[in-house]
């Protein structure tokens, strides 16, 4: 969050995937009301002027009903008519069927001197050779479809139209003994962040 609040303090903000629900284990309800520390509610509460998207039409329609800006959209195919100065995609780009679409889409809504800050798993997450020991296989949420790690993430940003500019691992906490190489090598973390701006002389 603290990457995020740099750039999402002031200007407008757009928020994706705001609602945060796994179908598999909890509705959108439950989701809301049960675990309420949402990253939109936090960017929210630090800038009024944000805006949260999600495809989950009911989580939406709850955001709304507890005063909350959000709409349901699609982040592949969406047209909002309008251009951000900040854009927190926090672990979306997993979960989509066309991520270059996605990001060729972010472009389009971010303004030229905007930011663009992307997150998600890292699929050489220390974690995940223990589990691969354990379970004879990675753990993928059931609704994953893609891997990214910063070398490929920031390939694909450079051909949809950004510049990466900042890029920072991530670790929640976590057993120390499944993830102490983490210490010695960043690429072992959980995950990663990456705040990218638009690429000089493309225009969206």
């Amino acid at each position: 969050m603290t990457v995020i609040r740099r750039f999402a303090a002031s200007g407008s903000v757009l928020d994706l995937g705001c609602v945060d629900s796994r179908p598999a284990r909890h509705s959108a309800r439950q989701r809301l009301e049960y675990k309420p520390n949402l990253l939109f509610r936090s960017i929210a509460q630090l800038n009024p002027d944000t805006l949260g998207i999600d495809i989950d039409a009911e989580g939406v329609r709850l955001l709304a009903q507890q005063g909350h800006n959000a709409i349901c959209a699609d982040v592949e195919t969406m047209d909002l008519g309008r251009r951000f100065d900040c854009i927190v995609a926090g672990e979306i780009i997993e979960h989509l069927e066309n991520p270059g679409r996605f990001l060729r889409n972010m472009r389009r809504h971010l303004t030229e001197s905007g930011r663009l800050i992307l997150s998600t798993p890292n699929p050489f997450y220390q974690g995940q050779v223990w589990k691969i020991w354990r379970y004879g296989r990675p753990a993928v949420h059931e609704d994953h479809t893609n891997w990214q790690d910063p070398t490929t993430l920031s390939a694909l940003l450079r051909r949809t139209g950004f510049m990466p500019i900042e890029t920072w691992w991530v670790q929640p906490p976590r057993s120390f003994l499944k993830t102490w190489k983490r210490l010695f090598r960043g690429y072992f973390s959980h995950g990663f962040l990456i705040v990218a701006a638009p690429a000089a002389g493309d225009t969206g």
